[in-house]
This record gives structure tokens, C-alpha cells and sequence, in this order.
């Protein structure tokens, strides 16, 4: 697909906008495909053909090193 990044997701029209607990950076939670959980930065928003599409918070959080499973 044309301009798609790599790990990015599509963000839901019913996404609701929260903030991180540790950085206060906008995000949003989604549920991919298999159901896993993951946190979308409303920073990396990038809308293509009508569809918003966003990155992990983790790719832009200061403290991300601090929520990974180790």
C-alpha cells in the first residue's frame, strides 16, 4: 500500500483518546486481529484513502523502556 509504514495499525473511526499514565502523550487502545491490546500515538495519526492509520506508543514514548516485558 502506498505511503504504509511499517507497524503501524488502523485506528478504529470509535477509538477512544486517552492519555499515557507515564508520559501524558495522547493515545488511543485498539485490539489487533489476534487480540492483543496496543496502545496507538495520536501523534502518528497519518489519514490515507479515508482510513487513519497510527504507530505504537511505544515508538514515541519517553518511558517505553519502563512498560516492556522483559
Amino acid at each position: 500500500m502506498f505511503g504504509a509504514r511499517k507497524g503501524e495499525y488502523e485506528m478504529p473511526a470509535d477509538a477512544i483518546p486517552t492519555k499515557c499514565a507515564s508520559c501524558g502523550m495522547g493515545m488511543v487502545w485498539i485490539k489487533t486481529p489476534a487480540g492483543k491490546a496496543v496502545p496507538l500515538s495520536v501523534a502518528t495519526i497519518e489519514v490515507r484513502d479515508g482510513v487513519r492509520y497510527a504507530l505504537p506508543h511505544f515508538a514515541d514514548c519517553k518511558d517505553a523502556k519502563e512498560w516492556s516485558k522483559k
